[in-house]
């Protein structure tokens, strides 16, 4: 079955939302909107901020028995590598933390740190020093990066097929980021393509999914994508192929529950 949760976010109530937001988005380095907080995505650290209409009854959580700090939000980091370069970035942006670092013999050993925020929710950020800690590559794709003629046209035909906001702290001069769910980004890049010439065929370059493969084959065609081959129907899985006016080729999948 594929999955059908993508996120959650935790909802803090607070006592000035726009303090909070820019807490959120200057000190913690969080994408910050009017609907959520989010850092490396929804599926990463994920919150919504609402302003509480008593500022005065702001309740982070009490400590559990036994601790000395109640805990409102908990992230896990991969690596203390990882862990310990995210303290020095919300150190030197003048976060407030609860507790320092601190390594914890059970549970792995354990390490973590712990910043409060302007209305004392304290949110704790650690992990294990896994077993890839030798390793320095994460084992995560963060970019996909479409090569294309008109950045313009390809940024408004991206955002229409995704269903994403264009916004312009995104645009770097010839680079836009779309920042995805998952905490990826497609990157589109216009750079040195004015006189490349388009590949007649290509690969597919990555894959996007769908809940309704009829309806999203119709919208593709609408916004201008060419398709490749057809719906092809299987008995676990319906896919096509879409192809831009710069030759990427991406699939578009949809899983078919109950098989």
């Amino acid at each position: 079955m594929p999955k059908q949760i993508s996120s959650s976010l935790t909802v803090l109530s607070v006592s000035d939302v726009a303090r909070s937001r820019a807490y959120y988005r200057d000190v913690l380095g969080f994408d910050v909107t009017d609907w959520w907080a989010q850092r490396d995505g929804l599926s990463g650290l994920a919150l919504k901020l609402h302003q509480s209409p008593d500022p005065a009854r702001i309740y982070p959580n009490p400590p559990e028995p036994g601790s000395e700090l109640g805990i409102d939000v908990s992230a896990y980091v991969d690596t203390w590598a990882a862990l310990d370069s995210l303290y020095e970035e919300f150190k030197s942006k003048g976060a407030v933390f609860a507790m320092e670092p601190t390594i914890f013999a059970d549970g792995g050993p354990w390490k973590e740190f712990v910043v409060e925020d302007p209305d004392g929710y304290h949110l704790a950020f650690g992990g294990v020093d896994g077993s890839r800690a030798h390793c320095s590559i994460d084992p995560h794709i963060q970019s996909v990066f479409l090569c294309v003629r008109d950045l313009n046209r390809a940024v408004e035909r991206y955002s229409q097929l995704l269903g994403l906001e264009v916004r312009k702290q995104d645009r770097y001069r010839h680079l836009h980021v779309f920042r995805l769910d998952n905490g990826s980004e497609l990157m589109l890049d216009s750079n040195g393509m004015e006189d490349v010439p388009i590949a007649e065929k290509g690969p597919v370059l990555f894959k996007l999914s769908t809940y309704d493969i009829d309806q999203a084959a119709k919208e593709a065609q609408e916004i201008g994508f060419d398709i490749v081959y057809g719906i092809q129907r299987l008995p676990q899985v319906s896919f096509f192929n879409i192809r831009d006016e710069d030759g990427n080729t991406i699939m578009i999948c949809q899983e078919h529950t109950g098989v």
